[in-house]
């Protein structure tokens, strides 16, 4: 657990989340489809990862709820880990061809496109931490 505190073993998971999501983003149609799925299926150990990075900013925030200044922030990351989550349970029937699975299409693209405008704005609002962990501070400090 250790490994998952250091600061560039975070970042490059983070990176590398970033990376992935825009790669599965341009490759979900056409030839690149089979790439797509498999670029899915890595990210979902690295999702783990940066979940368990991140578990006692979960753990603190959920047992403190509405005392934790950061609720609102747990909240918008419970919801954006559902759609993701339904977006990669809709995804498996799909790419490994079980009966029924294309009816799913549907549902793991609209999640698919959820789940990249909540990333971004996962990204945007936890910009103050990637800032501590990549060593910048910020050029002003609100009054």
């Amino acid at each position: 657990m250790k490994i998952l505190r250091n600061k560039a073993v975070r970042v490059a998971v983070d990176v590398t989340l970033l990376v992935g999501f825009i790669a599965e983003f341009v490759t979900r149609e056409g030839p690149d489809y089979a790439l797509h799925s498999w670029i899915g299926v890595v990210l979902i150990p690295l999702v783990g990862v940066h979940l368990l990075s991140n578990w006692r900013w979960v753990t603190s925030t959920f047992k403190r709820r509405t005392a934790h200044p950061e609720w609102p922030l747990a909240r918008f990351n419970a919801a954006f880990s559902i759609v993701t989550s339904i977006c990669i349970l809709s995804g498996f029937p799909i790419w490994l061809e079980w009966p029924g699975g294309d009816s799913l299409s549907g549902l793991h693209t609209i999640t698919g496109f959820i789940s990249i405008v909540l990333a971004l704005s996962h990204l945007w609002r936890n910009r103050s931490r990637l800032n501590a962990l990549i060593g910048r501070t910020p050029r002003y400090s609100p009054t």
